[in-house]
């Protein structure tokens, strides 16, 4: 291809540079929750009981990227630039540009500078991470506020894809039947919804993201806890990742090890 031939990444020390620090020390998984921090924090489930970005206003969709950006930052331990650039990386100065597509927007001042280029799909709950060099050979045309697109043929072949739909945290609501979601949901009371989801949906990770939203407020511990009790009598053990006890009995299920802040509920055995 013409595009690839014209900037090499394999040549690029700084595409090089940049490109095995991210891959270094999981750093791929840190940029995975970052994702995920921003997305939840823009649905703000827990006051507004959304857990789609399809329910979320176009304005508040817009602020997304920086929260990416954000989170990311804080995930990977990086200083944000008092300049233009977003960050500095092993040295080189790097642009941190996401989209929930594949239309990222360089700006003026990130021609010729090295971009980490971030996408995810909640839906699939995928994620993808690339490295880019953005020559302006590489760039369509400024739109009216001076940014540019990046080619279709550089998107597929000047980009050093890191990691391609690698997966993204699942969006726990997101990702329910729609009937066993609208059963949930209809339950009156917070606490009622977080022990029908428990009672419906058995060894599936819940998280406390989750768990803010079904109860409407920012004590999801609690309502886990509660639920933990009322299902005891129904043969429902709730289990946390923040307890070993817990995790041993998980080990013993040959159920998936859980985070702190994940819940899970499986039938006693």
């Amino acid at each position: 291809m013409e595009l690839a031939a014209a900037h090499d990444t394999d040549s690029d020390p700084g595409v090089a540079a940049v490109s095995k620090w991210i891959t270094s020390d999981n750093r791929i998984e840190a940029i995975g929750r970052g994702i995920r921090t921003a997305i939840d924090w823009v649905i703000d489930g827990a006051r507004t009981q959304r857990f789609s970005l399809e329910q979320v206003e176009q304005s508040e969709k817009l602020y997304l990227g920086n929260r990416v950006e954000h989170e990311v930052l804080h995930e990977l331990g990086l200083v944000k630039s008092p300049q233009g650039i977003d960050t500095v990386i092993a040295g080189h100065e790097v642009d941190i540009k996401f989209s929930l597509k594949t239309n990222w927007m360089i700006p003026p001042e990130g021609v010729n500078h090295i971009c980490m280029l971030i996408s995810a799909d909640d839906d699939s709950a995928v994620f993808s991470v690339g490295v880019f060099r953005a020559a302006a050979a590489f760039l369509n045309a400024p739109n009216r506020d001076g940014k540019r697109s990046i080619k279709r043929e550089a998107a597929n072949n000047a980009v050093r894809w890191l990691a391609k739909d690698a997966r993204l945290a699942e969006n726990f609501l997101l990702h329910l039947d729609a009937e066993v979601r609208t059963a949930i949901l209809n339950e009156k009371s917070g606490q009622a919804r977080v022990t029908q989801a428990f009672r419906l949906v058995l060894e599936r990770p819940i998280s406390t993201v989750a768990l803010d939203t079904l109860a409407v407020q920012r004590d999801p511990s609690k309502r886990a806890r509660d639920a933990r009790k009322a299902l005891a009598n129904e043969g429902i053990q709730v289990l946390c990742g923040r307890w070993e006890s817990d995790q041993a009995t998980l080990r013993r299920l040959g159920l998936p090890q859980l985070g702190r802040e994940e819940w899970i509920s499986t039938r006693r055995s």
